[in-house]
């Protein structure tokens, strides 16, 4: 059973200070030799939870700057969420997680891609993804059945990662063997035929070394009648040498997705008389149709199927008091099979409203990767003293190369009814539907299976070396200084099943450094405040592939300009935060008016995100916790290229909307009952630079109450306790509905 938060003490207190500590330990043992008689102790901590971490909505620490940190050192903004905000939302993908990140939003599957879209702060994320500080950047839905902690790092943060992360960089912390006894486990039920189990066991071996295993399994349907979301994974992992000088930790990561993805609804104009065009399923559309439980798929036809391995090994070494090297290596291996099919409206005249028969059509998206990912990463970490300076050195080389075979394919006509394409190939034709009667059943009968129509076989080099230091001045003052070369090399070879001549072969190598730089201001261990500036790139080949206006292009170059304080209130038990930011980027690549001409992309684009943000986490009383957060923002597009598209200048970036909010709090009644509830706020979102197309602003309510008694626990989670209607993930042809209200019961079970 958890036990509740107790009165603090001054012996809790030592626990933060690991030499007084040892202190105290070392005069009680003297004291008690000679038989002292002593005053009574309240010895108290903090209780483990369910998850046998922490029971704690505020992280102690942090990781994503490639080393173990408190937040208040880290002059950028850092939200980071644990495992106990995590479970207590049943928030058991990394999207769902990310709704406590505030300024975070979501892409739909765009251009037939897959997995988890990330925006921050108005700036693409989807390659800035991290697993323990390993690039992460494949198309799949992760799981958060073996993470610990989700850490989003904003702004700029190539000093420390390399290529990306001009809004801000997601770091997802796996679970870590320790010494001790854990034996957890769990099953879900839940409307729309959801069904999930887990298991997290952790055993000592001995003392020094322990092994843990996570296990999940779920088959759920939709509240999309037609949708899946079927997956499982067991991540082991096993360390050597805890407490030691030297610690060993060997980790493997295996999950498996048979989904049948919804590309959700597409868009219509409601003004049909201000369009020359019948077909509105893409451009000049306002609106997406008002059907959010509607599926247009066909769940017997469509499929996407991941499958993901990793195996990592981390070598840690003491090498003195003041001085620690680590080395790790991780291989990443990932599949995706995506056949999905994308709906948009036909209608039969500009003026047909729309109606239960308005026709929709489907679209045939295809795609198939291969993605290989091996990286090793040496850091060392030291400290030292020259006078009455105290330095703080991170410096480390990244060797990494990454491998990405993207396969383009079509589904041929067997019927031969279907006039050719511009490949000389005749594509099936998918049944078409309508708006209000849906047929989701079925297979096509003239469809052939997945044919081959070009691959692209890419592969990226880093070589990266990386130092900063923070120096401490005194008690109160510190400043960092940091930088990294990246050496980035990329090569794509195209290959053509259709045509006599395929694209071009291309390849190109940039040479980059990034910047990192801060004051802080700690007058006390409860207020820190800090001014920061840092740099990051985006080169023609960030996602692997390039084309040979990319390879003739320069890499975009970005900014962050950032000031914040930082507070622990309520002896630690509580963290604040607030920054006010600018992020630009400087020099935008777009595309130019000279169609068919082999020069390089114009890099006069700019744009910037302005913005401040609030958030808190941590624990209001003994038995109240809260994690909350507001963000502001003003992203506007400043210069454009293109003569034909000045309009877009002074509009909105799309998917960025103007504010974000999350309020999630529980309350413990007592040692049995727990309630707890919240809000998801998202304003007006833009879904391209015309600004005409918009999906409006809601605010999704949530609720939670559990009962736990000794080992035994129940949980229900209600979602969107309004039924409010709301839109997920935004592309510029298609929205995903957010969920209906829904429940979800989950029972636990510890030994």
């Amino acid at each position: 059973m958890r036990e509740i938060h107790k009165k603090k003490t001054g012996v809790r207190h030592l626990a933060k200070y690991p030499a007084a500590a040892a202190l105290f330990g070392v005069v009680a043992g003297s004291v008690q030799a000679e038989d002292a008689v002593l005053p009574a102790v309240e010895v108290t901590a903090t209780a483990a939870s369910k998850n046998g971490t922490a029971d704690t909505y505020k992280a102690p620490t942090v990781s994503v700057g490639r080393m173990q940190q408190d937040t208040r050192d880290v002059p950028q903004s850092i939200t980071s969420i644990t495992q106990e905000v995590m479970m207590d939302q049943d928030a058991n993908t990394l999207k769902e997680a990310l709704r406590n990140a505030v300024g975070v939003t979501f892409n739909a599957a765009e251009g037939g891609s897959s997995g988890d879209g990330v925006r921050i702060r108005g700036f693409g994320a989807s390659n800035d993804l991290y697993l323990d500080n390993f690039r992460d950047s494949a198309q799949y839905n992760r799981d958060t059945f073996n993470i610990d902690t989700v850490e989003v790092l904003r702004g700029p943060a190539s000093m420390l990662y390399g290529r990306g992360s001009t809004g801000g960089v997601i770091n997802q912390v796996s679970k870590q063997p320790f010494l001790g006894e854990l034996n957890q486990l769990s099953a879900t039920v839940g409307t729309d035929a959801f069904y999930r189990a887990e298991a997290d066991l952790n055993k000592a071996l001995n003392e020094t070394s322990a092994i843990r295993v996570a296990i999940m399994g779920q088959n759920a349907d939709s509240f999309r009648e037609g949708a899946e979301m079927n997956r499982w994974g067991v991540a082991p992992s096993i360390k050597w040498g805890i407490g030691g000088p030297t610690e060993v930790t060997l980790s493997y990561l295996h999950y498996e997705e048979n989904n049948v993805p919804d590309y959700g609804v597409p868009y219509y104009r409601k003004d049909k008389e201000n369009t020359s065009s019948k077909n509105d399923s893409i451009y000049g559309n306002d609106e997406p149709i008002d059907r959010v439980k509607t599926f247009y798929g066909l769940k017997d036809f469509d499929s996407e199927k991941t499958n993901t391995d990793v195996l990592t090994l981390n070598v840690q070494h003491q090498i003195a008091p003041n001085m620690l090297i680590k080395n790790s290596t991780r291989y990443g291996q990932y599949d995706l099979d995506l056949r999905a099919s994308a709906p948009s409206l036909q209608f039969a005249s500009n003026t047909e409203a729309l109606s239960d028969e308005t026709q929709v059509n489907r679209g045939r998206k295809l795609r198939e990767r291969k993605q290989d990912i091996l990286s090793n990463v040496t850091d060392l970490l030291w400290d030292f003293e020259t006078g009455t300076v105290r330095h703080n050195v991170l410096a480390g080389i990244e060797l990494t190369r990454e491998t990405l075979q993207s396969t383009g394919r079509l589904q041929l006509d067997t019927t031969g009814t279907v006039p050719p394409g511009s490949n000389g190939l005749a594509g099936c034709k998918l049944p078409s539907t309508t708006v209000g009667n849906p047929n989701i059943s079925g297979v096509p009968d003239n469809c052939s299976a997945p044919v081959r129509t070009v691959l692209a076989d890419s592969t990226a080099d880093t070589l990266a070396f990386y130092a900063q230091d923070m120096i401490e001045l005194n008690p109160q003052w510190k400043v960092l200084l940091g930088a990294r070369y990246d050496r980035f090399k990329a090569s794509t070879d195209n290959t053509s099943y259709t045509q006599a001549a395929a694209a071009d072969d291309v390849s190109r190598t940039d040479n980059v450094w990034s910047w990192r730089t801060g004051v802080i201001y700690q007058p006390d261990q409860v207020q820190s405040y800090y001014i920061s500036y840092g740099t990051s790139f985006n080169p023609s080949a960030e996602a692997y592939s390039t084309d040979p206006k990319g390879a003739l292009t320069d890499p975009e170059e970005n900014r962050n300009y950032e000031i914040g304080a930082k507070w622990t209130l309520l002896e630690g038990d509580l963290a604040l935060r607030t920054a006010i930011f600018r992020t630009e980027k400087t020099n935008e690549r777009q595309t130019d008016i000279e169609p068919g001409v082999v020069k390089p992309y114009l890099m006069s684009g700019k744009r910037h995100t302005n913005g401040i943000e609030l958030e808190g986490a941590g624990r209001l009383s003994d038995k109240w916790q809260i994690f909350a957060g507001v963000a502001l923002m003003d992203p506007v597009i400043d210069e454009v290229a293109n003569p034909e598209r000045k309009e877009e200048e002074g509009r909105t970036v799309d998917n960025a909307p103007k504010y974000t909010g999350n309020l999630w709090t529980t309350y413990q009644i007592d040692g049995n009952w727990k309630v707890g509830g919240g809000a998801n706020i998202m304003g007006k979102r833009y879904t391209d630079l015309s600004n005409t197309v918009n999906l409006p602003g809601f605010v999704r309510w949530d609720a939670m109450v559990e009962w736990q008694q000794r080992d035994v626990s129940v949980q229900l989670n209600v979602y969107n306790l309004f039924d409010t209607d709301h839109y997920d993930g935004l592309y510029r042809g298609f929205a995903i509905p957010g969920v209906k209200r829904s429940a979800r019961m989950t029972v636990g079970y510890k030994f």
